[in-house]
């Protein structure tokens, strides 16, 4: 067989959007095979402990006036175990103080509440709820700190072989720069 043609291509994928509701209800249900209204009970008491913003919202960006204090948001999760670096990272960076001139911030996509993200706030109270609520949480915190990373890069490959009379086509993509996937 011989080789006809290589192409490659580099392909950006930047960090999803934030949680909303629907949204927290998709990847609990995949990650964790429970129902939405299992997900909003935990959501919502999450809430309550003052750990995360308000849960029963159709947005996936913050607003400008939760974009400027956002600071706050990721200086309190370096007391959280699992994103401590992570946190640290990004305030080291400074990345965070250019959040309003992202897509992850846009006043006219919100109704009511914003994004479902971390306060950082209400650790004390985290280690009293049941595994699967830990384990909800650290998905928001995880999803609400990726955007403060860059796009990860993959390089796609795609080529074209000829065996006989017989064209073979094949592609495959490789993660040159994990960016948010970290």
């Amino acid at each position: 067989s011989q080789i006809v043609s290589i192409e490659k291509k580099k392909e950006k994928k930047n960090p999803p959007l934030l949680f909303n509701l629907a949204e927290i209800q998709n990847e609990c249900s995949k990650r964790f095979k429970i129902s939405p209204d299992e997900t909003l009970k935990i959501v919502q008491e999450l809430y309550e402990k003052k750990l995360v913003t308000y849960p029963r919202t159709d947005a996936r960006v913050l607003s400008t006036a939760a974009a400027k204090e956002i600071y706050k948001n990721i200086s309190g999760l370096r007391n959280y175990e699992h994103t401590a670096e992570i946190a640290q990272h990004i305030i080291e960076q400074g990345n965070y103080k250019n959040l309003a001139k992202t897509r992850y911030v846009n006043d006219k996509q919100i109704t009511d509440h914003y994004a479902i993200i971390p306060t950082g706030q209400g650790l004390q109270n985290l280690g009293r709820l049941p595994q699967i609520s830990q384990k909800v949480y650290q998905v928001i915190v995880r999803r609400f700190l990726s955007v403060f990373y860059p796009a990860a890069v993959y390089q796609k490959v795609s080529l074209v072989s000829a065996v006989g009379k017989e064209k073979l086509f094949s592609s495959f993509k490789v993660l040159v720069e994990e960016g948010y996937l970290k």
